[in-house]
């Protein structure tokens, strides 16, 4: 009970220092002229992809197609040369 005493007190000191009303742009109430856009209609599977089992592929060729700036060096060279160059 006496190890109780010092928390409910600093409860109550931190309370007094909570103002009593909050803040005006806490407490307005939403404004009716700001326009909104009107919720449309998506349908459910939009945007679905098969993912058909399919046969393993080239690592490298995949690799090289989830690379950033794929497809912008043509001339980039098989990539376990690159390893040997450090990059």
């Amino acid at each position: 009970m006496i190890k109780l005493i010092p928390f409910v007190a600093l409860g109550l000191g931190l309370g007094a220092c909570v103002p009593t009303t909050p803040p005006a742009y806490l407490a307005a109430p939403a404004d009716p002229a700001v326009g909104t856009r009107s919720p449309g209609y998506t349908a459910v599977t939009a945007g679905i992809r098969s993912y058909d089992v399919v046969e393993p592929g080239d690592w490298r060729e995949l690799n090289r197609r989830v690379a950033p700036g794929a497809g912008t060096d043509p001339e980039r060279g098989d990539s376990d040369d690159a390893a040997r160059r450090g990059r």
